[in-house]
């Protein structure tokens, strides 16, 4: 039989090796004898430790077994002389629920930084390079980092799953329900080692940091999912990024009582599009599944780009305008469900739309020389043919500014939202309009003078877009809270200069709204101005620069 075996094993690495070369890299480097035995080590400590826990928190009523069935569904145990009630299948709810909220855990954060981490490391050993320039595919050498960086926590979860399944049919779930909780749990990684492998591409910037720093997001964003209550609003479209959003269904047979979680019950509201999204168990799993591919498919297209060529924004131009849309679909399909409260599902919508194209900004965002570039060689044709050419870069090129695809990412965001707020919102369609005007321009301000920042020949040009892009909304922010002043106090016309300007404007005149409008409107156009200006300073020749009268008047002093 041992003879039989060895073969056996050296042809499925060979067809495992020939399928993904990297993926067999990484099991062979980690999937040693004394990795293995230490990972099955921790994780049956690990569960014995937490068998011990959940059976402190056992909850044990004294009584008689003589009185009959208990009408709460426990179970008469005798120790000795004493007789105890037990609800037993709420106690293995509890070791299910608990033990599957850490097995998440454990697969999502631990398995985002080690993916972080070893990106980083390949980047600092400047070996990262060399793996992209492989004849692989992108594709190949990404899914085997996915897949074989976190191999040693995928074997010690995989020791746990006896457990996890036990519990569940002690507490009477079916297996079908299980099943489909781990299936979400499956996407569920493989969209956040997306991210992590992303962030572990963009952000190496961070010097080993972006390991934590990325990790710790993650973590974040899963406690938060986990605290946050159905609004009917566009915010609960993040609902979509946690497995746990299936849990009130698989506790129905036991009451939907789950241990650590109160707010349960509203996950029932859910509404998409109108339709009782959170009424039925199969079409909020299927809701999840969706949006898990749906934005790991958008992940990956950034994902592949960058990982050949670092130089080249993350999201083209052509693929901005598709995620742009997809991502407002999804806000206004949260925001028709009944009974929302109007002002909450503006002040989310409007904090989303500011967030989203903070980002878009930053994956639109081209390298310094390749802009330079683009401005000599391509912005300042003074044919017809020319300049045609320059208006279809501007609308497509990765390397032209990015300002003209954030106005009309701005016009494809901003008309449904328009829309809507016509159709479903009777008294604040002025608040959201309004409100909506004051975020474009304060979002075209904000990219413009990240673009005009980034022109200059500056170090550190990581912080700096950080900066830009952070750092004039917050400064009025951190003037309120200083003079803690509210929307309708005298400082709230620095809230038109904040993503929440919606809130002030019933206390402000029309005088007053104007003139901030006229200010940012004219701020916009002299960023324009001044980024027009370096771009043709950029793409003039050398030649141009000798004979330009500064340059001549430099000279003729020196």
């Amino acid at each position: 039989m041992s003879k039989l075996r060895f073969p056996l094993l050296t042809a499925g690495i060979e067809i495992l090796g020939d399928l993904n070369p990297q993926l067999l890299q990484e099991l062979q480097g980690r999937l040693k004898l004394r990795n293995v035995s230490l990972a099955i080590l921790c994780s049956l400590i690990g569960q014995g430790a937490f068998l011990f826990w959940q059976y402190q928190k056992m909850n044990i009523r004294r009584g008689l077994c003589e009185n009959g069935p208990d009408p709460k569904g426990r179970e008469c145990v005798q120790l000795g002389t004493h007789y105890l009630l037990v609800h037993w299948p709420q106690w293995w709810l509890s070791i299910f629920s608990w033990g599957s909220w850490l097995l998440l855990l454990a697969l999502v954060v631990g398995g985002s930084f080690l993916l972080i981490n070893d990106l980083s490391k390949e980047e600092r050993r400047g070996t990262l390079t060399f793996v992209s320039l492989s004849p692989q595919s992108a594709w190949t050498i990404l899914v085997g980092k996915i897949l074989g960086v976190p191999s040693l926590i995928f074997l010690a979860v995989l020791v746990a799953v006896p457990l996890h399944y036990l519990s569940g049919f002690s507490a009477h779930i079916p297996f079908i329900k299980i099943l489909s909780f781990d299936v979400l749990v499956v996407a569920c990684c493989l969209f956040f080692y997306s991210v992590a492998l992303l962030i572990g591409l963009v952000c190496h910037w961070l010097n080993g940091f972006q390991a934590w720093l990325g990790s710790a997001s993650i973590c974040g964003l899963l406690f938060l999912l986990n605290n946050l209550y159905i609004s009917n609003s566009s915010v609960d479209w993040i609902f979509g990024f946690s497995p746990i959003t299936l849990f009130p269904y698989l506790a129905e047979p036991v009451g939907r009582d789950l241990p650590y979680r109160t707010n349960v019950d509203s996950l029932f509201d859910l509404h998409l599009f109108g339709l009782p999204l959170g009424s039925y168990d199969l079409l909020v799993f299927l809701f999840i599944l969706a949006n898990f591919g749906l934005w790991t498919g958008w992940i990956w297209q950034p994902l592949q780009r960058r990982f050949r060529n670092p130089d080249i924004p993350l999201l083209s131009k052509k693929q901005s305008y598709w995620a742009t849309a997809c991502i407002v679909m999804s806000w206004l399909g949260f925001s028709l469900g009944p009974n929302g409260d109007s002002e909450e599902q503006i002040g989310y919508l409007l904090i989303l739309h500011f967030l989203w194209f903070i980002w878009l900004t930053v994956l639109l965002l081209p390298q310094h020389q390749a802009l330079q570039d683009w401005a000599r060689f391509r912005g300042t044709y003074r044919s017809v043919r020319g300049r045609i050419q320059r208006t279809k870069d501007l609308l497509w090129s990765d390397n032209s500014p990015a300002w003209v695809v954030l106005s009309i990412n701005l016009g494809i965001a901003n008309f449904p939202i328009a829309v809507w707020s016509v159709l479903y919102l009777q008294d604040d369609q002025l608040s959201l309009l309004v409100g909506l005007l004051f975020n474009s321009t304060l979002i075209l301000i904000l990219a413009l003078f990240n673009q005009v920042v980034l022109l200059f020949p500056i170090s550190h040009r990581h912080f700096w877009a950080i900066a830009t892009l952070t750092v004039p909304p917050v400064i009025p922010l951190a003037f309120l809270i200083l003079m803690r002043g509210g929307p309708t106090g005298p400082e709230a016309i620095l809230f038109l200069f904040t993503p929440f300007a919606f809130l002030a404007l019933e206390s402000l005149s029309l005088f007053q709204t104007m003139q901030v409008l006229c200010l940012q409107l004219g701020t916009v156009a002299g960023l324009t101005w001044q980024l027009n200006r370096q771009l043709n300073r950029c793409g003039e020749s050398a030649t141009e620069r000798l004979f330009r009268d500064d340059v001549s008047i430099d000279l003729a002093e020196q």
